[in-house]
C-alpha cells in the first residue's frame, strides 16, 4: 500500500512514515497524503507519455514547417522511418506499406499534442 511508501522529514532530520500514525487522528490525513500521491504518479505517467509523442516527432522527418493548431498525421514506414504528413489516413489510397500511428497538432508553446479522431 502507498501509505508505507510515503516518509516525511522534519526539520530535525527525523522521519516519519504514514504507516506509524496513530489511527485515531491520522486517518484523514494519511487519505490526503495518499490521493495526492496518486494524483503526483498519474501527473508523472502523462508527463513521461507526453514527452516520450514530442520525442518521437522531433525525431521524424517533417518537410514542412508546422503551424500552430493545425492537424498534422504521424506515420511509420516499413523500414521503421516515421514522418509526419499533412495528408490524412483517409487520404492515402490504402497504403500497406505505412503505419498510421496518430494525427497531432502544435500547441501555443509548440508541444505536440494528440488530436482524438
Amino acid at each position: 500500500m502507498i501509505d508505507k511508501i510515503i516518509k516525511i522529514d522534519d526539520i530535525e532530520g527525523k522521519v516519519y512514515e504514514l504507516e506509524n500514525w496513530k489511527p485515531s487522528n491520522a486517518n484523514q490525513v494519511k487519505k490526503y497524503f495518499s490521493e495526492k500521491a496518486n494524483e503526483i504518479k498519474q501527473d508523472y505517467q502523462k508527463l513521461l507519455n507526453d514527452f516520450n509523442i514530442n520525442k518521437v516527432i522531433f525525431d521524424s522527418k517533417m518537410n514542412f514547417k508546422p503551424i500552430i493548431g493545425k492537424t498534422y498525421h504521424l506515420y511509420e514506414k516499413k523500414s521503421g522511418k516515421k514522418f509526419m504528413s499533412l495528408i490524412s489516413p483517409l487520404e492515402w489510397r490504402k497504403n500497406k506499406d505505412l503505419l498510421f500511428l496518430g494525427s497531432f497538432k502544435q500547441d501555443t508553446n509548440q508541444r505536440w499534442v494528440e488530436v482524438k479522431s
